[in-house]
Formats: structure tokens, C-alpha cells, sequence
């Protein structure tokens, strides 16, 4: 188990908002920050205090599901493709007025929990991960979209604020 990829499930999205169930400390910032980006065991390694039962009660619960598994994340509200890759831009989607990206909800989502990290490095990455987990609408995250673009850039440049720009459809 320590070896796949997870991903949170919408039960776990919603946990990190209404903080009903009782999780220990180390549990709560596991399902804060993990996503299909690394490993169990990965994550594990990267959050203080986490254990592999911790990792076990959270998908017991339902709050995360392994890549491939029996119960798969739940799938976009309408039949989107991914957010592209940053080398994938061959026909970036429209933009919106204002600049804002047009990807839906469930795309914008998925491209900054998991670009975050790897991005902004482990630190901001979580903390631009929680503000993620935080936004309830669309335009939020579009919003927060905007901010990572800067943020990426102030951290790795104008090549990879550029790249992630294409991604999230703003050029």
C-alpha cells in the first residue's frame, strides 16, 4: 500500500472543510496534502508524525482511495479532459475576461494540489495546498490560480510561470 498513489475522494474534500471526524493531528495533515503525485509511502515520509495507520483509518473511512482501486476518485461534474501538461499546449483553451483560466472546478483542482509541491517546494506547496482545499467555488480557485502563476514565478521563473500559465490556459 505504501508504494501506490492515492487520491482524496469527495467524502475527504468535504472532511477537510468540516473537520467532523475525529483525526489525530497527524492523520488531518496527511489528508490535508496528499494526492496522486507521490507515493504513500512518500507522503508519509514528508508529514511529521504520520503512520502507515494513519494512512489505513483514512482510507477506511473513505477519505482517500488508492489510484486503480476498488472505489475510484470521483470523476469530474462534466466530462472535462485533465488540465494539459505544460508541455502539452497545442491548443491551450479559451480565456475568460480578465485573464482568468477557463478550466472547470474539478481541473483546476487536480493542477495545483498537484503541481503545488513540486512547484513551491514542499513547504509553500503545502501551504498553497490547504489554501486550495479551502476555496468553495470557482471563482475562488480561479482567483488562486492567478496567485500561482506569481507565486511560480517568484519561485522557479519566468519559464516555469510561463508553462503553468499554458496549463491553467492563460496564454
Amino acid at each position: 500500500m505504501l508504494d501506490l498513489l492515492h487520491s482524496k475522494t469527495e467524502a475527504g474534500r468535504a472532511e477537510i472543510r468540516a473537520r467532523a471526524l475525529p483525526l489525530s493531528r497527524a492523520a488531518r495533515n496527511l489528508l490535508l496534502v496528499l494526492d496522486a503525485s507521490k507515493t504513500a509511502g512518500d507522503w508519509l515520509r514528508m508529514v511529521t508524525g504520520a503512520t502507515e495507520a494513519d494512512l489505513e483509518a483514512l482510507r477506511q473511512q473513505g477519505l482517500i482511495v488508492p489510484q486503480g482501486g476498488s472505489a475510484p476518485p470521483p470523476a469530474p461534474p462534466r466530462a472535462a479532459a485533465p488540465a494539459p501538461a505544460p508541455a502539452a499546449a497545442a491548443a491551450s483553451p479559451p480565456r475568460g475576461a480578465g485573464g482568468s483560466p477557463l478550466l472547470d472546478r474539478a481541473a483546476l483542482y487536480t493542477y495545483m494540489s498537484g503541481q503545488a509541491t513540486k512547484l513551491l517546494g514542499p513547504f509553500k506547496g503545502y501551504a498553497f495546498a490547504l489554501e486550495v482545499e479551502r476555496c468553495d467555488s470557482l471563482s475562488e480557485l480561479q482567483g488562486l490560480a492567478l496567485q500561482f502563476v506569481e507565486r511560480v514565478q517568484k519561485a522557479k521563473g519566468d519559464d516555469a510561470a510561463a508553462a503553468v500559465r499554458d496549463a491553467l490556459g492563460l496564454r
